[in-house]
């Protein structure tokens, strides 16, 4: 029983780690398709977000059976709710990629603002940075460097906040701005959200260490 038990926990893993990686390139997709206005693009990742949900759907329907048929306890069981609730956040991550994918065409060209596209195109690398590592520490159940990264959020918060004050000055001076500059503080929400889901999914792995659940985000108002 312990032995099946260590597989299907192994596959789940598995399962999981690919998942994220997967969400980690919808991000990395849609800030390419946003900054080059590359509708296609956009379009597969708006797409690829119902393989997301799938996937998800999944590793909920896997990690139930193995709860119910095998009765784990301890830190089995705090794994499987790790994988049961950190889906679920990967899959919001996946939502919010495709939202801001669906951005991409809706700002002409002759609007762009340089200092607010290179905001954004930083913050989306910093989000998909931050997926990746924590899907890297997931993997290794690395607790230490999962807090890490939630700290590093506050860097998103901060990217949120430029791009707010560079938009709403525009949008002060230039009446024309104004749909713009809202679509840009639109889509900044969207990868500010991606960081805060990165957050829960660190909390989760020092859930599966500790057994507590802890808030590692630093928020912001």
């Amino acid at each position: 029983m312990a032995k099946i038990l260590e597989k299907q926990l192994a596959s789940l893993h598995q399962d999981f780690a690919s998942m994220g990686l997967e969400v980690a390139t919808a991000i990395k997709r849609a800030a390419q398709a946003f900054k080059q206005q590359d509708q296609q693009l956009a379009k597969q990742v708006v797409d690829h977000d119902l393989q997301i949900n799938q996937q998800e759907i999944y590793l909920e329907k896997k990690a139930a059976q193995v709860i119910a048929l095998q009765q784990p306890v301890s830190s089995d069981l705090r794994i499987l709710i790790t994988i049961l609730k950190a889906s679920s956040d990967l899959e919001r991550i996946g939502d919010h990629a495709a939202s801001f994918a669906r951005a991409t065409l809706r700002i002409p060209a002759d609007k762009k603002n340089s200092l607010i596209e290179d905001a954004i195109a930083e913050m989306s690398q910093h989000a998909y940075e931050m997926l990746q590592q924590v899907i890297h520490a997931y993997v290794n159940n690395d607790e230490k460097s999962a807090r890490q990264i939630a700290q590093a959020d506050s860097k998103t918060d901060d990217y949120l906040r430029l791009i707010r004050k560079e938009a709403m000055s525009c949008m002060q001076t230039d009446p024309d701005f104004v749909n713009v500059g809202t679509e840009y503080i639109v889509v900044a929400a969207h990868i500010e959200r991606i960081g805060d889901y990165v957050t829960n999914v660190a909390e989760w792995i020092v859930y599966t260490n500790s057994g507590k659940i802890v808030e590692l985000g630093s928020g912001w108002s």
